[in-house]
């Protein structure tokens, strides 16, 4: 039996601060038995081998796990029970009892770090790792169960029924579920998994075809529209779509959401029976139909959304290929919608699990970007048999600047200094990743590849000279996985003398009113998921990081512009006139475009059906497993 003095029971592996910070943090939820073996291994036994004595009492572990004396016994009786401790209770009033740890912290918490996940809780899996202290060996090899934990599977189910699924993780939760509040690309992706439109976007042809309506017209100039509904239309919940839930959907958009900017100019939504939509306009727009394909005018079930707005959200319905069965903090879980009027998915389920960001550089060994294995490859950019798909976004990484605030960045001669020193192939070069062209606009083209940068840095002096910057701080804004490249920014303005300094906000709160007017610039990444639709998008929604830098001029021209643009039948003219607003606000520096990124994967042969869409994400409702003999199932390291 080791004796130890009663200061030493409270010893960590870690500082006492953070020690203090992590129990206080883990002990508000501390209601499990795991936690709680954790708990008292980490304080009472943190210098003590397993299976030696320790000299303990009851009020200690009370204080300890923060309960009752009454309580403190009755979580040493489950411990003891569960055969991770044992406890010789001490005899007579005054001595002391004796604990003796049984099971060892690493593998235990390995053990129940899988466990957790399983369940879906991924968040709480690495917080458990984080609280009670895992060490470096035991995160790595946490990571690589997790390695063969997403994928492609094809797992057990009730009976001899076995189901396809598909696990992934990102990281970042979904912001929203709701297509009129919708501002990222990958909440803009799981909204078409959920819901339909009444028109598709097909971004490999550039057509619109039937999607909730099988036919449309409209009169002469385009400022009147006429949707027919396909019949057997089905939400999840059963009831069949009628017209009143397209003209309810669009009626909720109106008002200062970030979607309203696709209704602006709808004067009136008029049901001609259950399945014509008529909607008119008050001025021509003759490419409403794409406007009608955006993710942010996805129909939704008026009855259940009037009925209790609040608890439609925690599990919303649509009519698309899949279906929430399970929406945490930590993971959204859906199935197949089996009645789905475009064919039933392939794939039976999709688990996506919500990761904790520093996740992603926590272990060398992840390769969680190679999503769809079968089977976990020892080096699959090596491997001859696996697919490798790559593809160029549809997007561009830019910087706006803000017009509407003083400071160097209202001076033109220093926004365009900005972009002769910036040096994008540098930046490209140094940060690697998925980075791969300078950008000179908002998409990339055929020439991208072969264009040259605007790099002078003589001029760029020049001009820094000639706007009369004196040092004055610049703050420079980003968000989630663009911190990189501000710090990168960051960096390089201080080789001209600029002094920027970074701010990184969150998803949540870079829209928030109190930061544009603060902020001189703000670095971001744009993606074009439908032709002119997505461009107008940046000018007209209601807190995009592009309109609301703009001065109020220059955006009264730019949605003169637009409306000229909406009512030509001429596409070539449309397009003209979108450029026109591009070469604007290229040529006089109020955008600063950066670089282009691309998007890639690797793909085991026996997966099918595996392809980018206009959004940057794979489809999940196309993906099919070719030989199940293949299948693999997660075994444990």
């Amino acid at each position: 039996m080791k004796k130890r003095k009663k200061s030493e029971r409270f010893l960590y592996s870690i500082s006492p601060f953070e020690r203090n910070s992590r129990l206080c943090e883990g002990v508000k939820a501390l209601s499990t038995s795991v936690e709680r073996y954790l708990m008292l291994l980490n304080t009472i036994g943190n210098q003590t081998e397993i299976g030696v004595q320790i000299e303990t009492t009851t009020e200690e572990i009370s204080k300890l796990l923060f309960c009752t004396a009454r309580n403190a016994k009755m979580i040493i009786k489950r411990l003891t029970e569960e055969k991770w401790i044992e406890w010789h209770s001490g005899r007579g009033r005054g001595n002391v009892s004796r604990i003796v740890f049984l099971v060892e912290k690493e593998p235990f918490l390995i053990e129940k770090a899988r466990e957790t996940a399983d369940k879906g809780e991924y968040k709480q899996a690495f917080e458990m790792l984080r609280t009670f202290g895992a060490g470096a060996a035991t995160v790595d090899r946490f990571m690589l169960w997790l390695n063969d934990h997403f994928g492609y599977q094809s797992e057990g189910a009730s009976g001899s029924e076995t189901l396809d699924t598909l696990r992934f993780p990102v990281y970042y939760r979904i912001w929203t579920l709701d297509p009129s509040k919708v501002y990222y690309a990958f909440d803009a992706h799981m909204i078409k998994q959920l819901y339909d439109r009444l028109v598709e976007y097909d971004a490999s042809t550039g057509m619109l075809k039937p999607g909730l309506a099988h036919f449309w017209e409209s009169n002469e100039d385009g400022s009147e529209w006429t949707f027919y509904l396909r019949k057997g239309i089905r939400f999840h919940h059963g009831r069949e779509l009628q017209a009143e839930d397209v003209r309810y959907t669009i009626e909720r958009m109106r008002g200062a959401k970030p979607s309203s900017w696709l209704v602006r100019s709808v004067r009136e939504v008029v049901c001609l029976g259950d399945r014509c939509v008529r909607i008119m306009l008050e001025r021509p727009n003759t490419i409403f139909p794409r406007f009608a394909s955006s993710a942010g005018m996805s129909i939704l079930p008026r009855d259940l959304l009037q009925e209790d707005d609040e608890q439609f959200w925690k599990k919303p319905i649509g009519t698309g290929p899949f279906r929430i069965v399970g929406l945490s903090g930590d993971s959204c879980e859906m199935v197949a919608n089996t009645e789905y009027y475009q064919g039933r998915a392939h794939l039976d389920r999709v688990v996506i699990a919500f990761m904790p960001e520093e996740t992603a550089v926590m272990s060398e060994n992840a390769t969680w970007k190679q999503l769809l294995y079968i089977q976990k490859p020892a080096d699959p950019s090596e491997s001859s048999s696996w697919h490798k798909m790559e593809s160029l976004c549809r997007g561009s990484m830019l910087l706006t600047w803000n017009s509407r605030k003083q400071g160097p960045q209202s001076s033109i001669d220093f926004r365009r200094a900005f972009g002769l020193f910036l040096n994008r192939k540098k930046m490209i070069r140094e940060l690697g990743e998925d980075r791969v062209y300078p950008a000179r606009g908002f998409r990339p083209t055929e020439q991208t590849p072969y264009l040259n940068e605007d790099l002078d840095e003589e001029e760029a002096r020049r001009l820094l000279r000639k706007s009369g910057y004196n040092g004055e701080e610049l703050l420079l804004c980003t968000y989630g996985a663009h911190e990189s490249d501000a710090r990168w920014i960051e960096k390089r303005c201080a080789e001209f003398g600029v002094n920027a300094k970074v701010l990184i906000e969150t998803h949540g709160s870079v829209r928030k009113r109190d930061i544009f007017p603060e902020v001189d610039c703000i670095l971001f990444c744009l993606v074009f998921a439908v032709e002119d639709v997505c461009e107008i998008e940046n000018y007209e929604q209601t807190g995009n990081l592009l309109k609301e830098m703009l001065r109020p001029d220059v955006h009264e021209w730019v949605t003169q512009q637009i409306n000229h643009a909406l009512a030509c039948q001429d596409p070539g003219k449309r397009r003209e006139l979108l450029d026109g607003i591009e070469n604007r606000l290229r040529d006089e520096a109020h955008v600063t475009f950066i670089l282009h990124k691309k998007m890639n994967t690797y793909v085991h042969p026996a997966v099918k059906g595996v392809g980018f869409n206009s959004l940057g994400w794979i489809d999940f409702k196309d993906i099919w497993l070719e030989n199940r003999t293949m299948i693999y199932s997660a075994q444990s390291l």
